[in-house]
């Protein structure tokens, strides 16, 4: 783990919008403040801070002026980590993989001292924690999220009108075998979310490879279907796939919503320059 860490101390996750609510932190508002990024002049108003009069533009103007900048506010990051049973699944493990990216994000969150909240979604939504601030807060996380077990369905329909996610960048971890998600992302983007999507599949769901004579279970549904694979059936399978992929992948690239794939055998670190690269 620690070596883990020392090679993601160096990200930054940004947002692309500016923050209009959070507590007082090292981001930009959409307000004005006291930070040192200087925003511009305005007239003098009784009761404003004398220290803040530009005494050169007085010298020029022979008005009051006093400068503004723009104010400071903490990035609150929102984790939504799918636990359906179809997770569970794959050499490497989906759900083992999404836990890692997991807590990549919640160290850098952590370590570039914003707000972290977490949450695990199937058939419902759970708070696996909200709210943690500080970095020496990140050792609590990682056995709660090491904890989470995949079960039941996924349904991002929940997502609509679910005011627990605070304003900020919301990141979704999951591999997509769920209705709604169109549904989902177009409350999250008219609550002002900035929102990034990690789409995790397994290297045997892209390429499965059989032969011969299978028997299918539903990992979520337990139903079963016994099938013949040949060749044929390979490459229907893989085409069927790749446009699961590019249908997931223009659902958010329409809405202005980052998308990132990656196969479960990707290692850790390059997942988490995809996902946090500014584009």
């Amino acid at each position: 783990m620690e070596e883990f860490l020392r090679e993601i101390e160096h990200l930054i996750i940004s947002t692309k919008k500016r923050l209009i609510t959070g507590a007082v932190g090292n981001r930009k508002g959409k307000g004005l403040g006291s930070s040192h990024d200087f925003y511009g002049h305005r007239i003098y108003i009784p009761g404003d801070d004398i220290r803040r009069i530009d005494w050169k533009a007085y010298v020029r103007t022979e008005k009051f002026y006093v400068r503004e900048f723009t104010e400071e506010r903490e990035m609150k990051v929102n984790i939504i980590l799918d636990s359906s049973a179809s997770m569970d699944f794959g050499i490497p493990n989906k759900l083992n993989t999404a836990k890692m990216i997991t807590l990549g994000i919640a160290y850098i969150t952590l370590n570039q001292l914003d707000s972290l909240s977490i949450y695990t979604i199937n058939e419902k939504i759970e708070i696996l924690r909200e709210d943690i601030k500080g970095k020496y807060n990140f050792y609590q996380l990682i056995n709660p999220i090491k904890e989470v077990k995949g079960k039941r369905k996924t349904e991002f329909g929940l997502l609509k009108g679910f005011r627990s996610l605070r304003y900020g960048k919301t990141f979704i971890i999951s591999d997509l075998f769920s209705k709604n998600l169109s549904l989902a992302l177009d409350y999250l983007c008219s609550k002002g979310q900035d929102i990034v999507v990690l789409h995790i599949l397994a290297p045997e769901e892209i390429n499965p490879n059989y032969n011969g004579e299978i028997k299918l279970i539903d990992i979520e549904t337990n139903e079963n279907r016994m099938i013949q694979v040949d060749k044929i059936i390979n490459d229907i399978y893989i085409k069927k796939i790749k446009k699961f992929v590019e249908k997931n992948k223009e659902i958010c690239q329409c809405r202005d919503v980052k998308y990132v794939y990656s196969t479960t055998d990707m290692d850790y670190i390059s997942i988490l320059h995809k996902i946090t690269e500014v584009t």
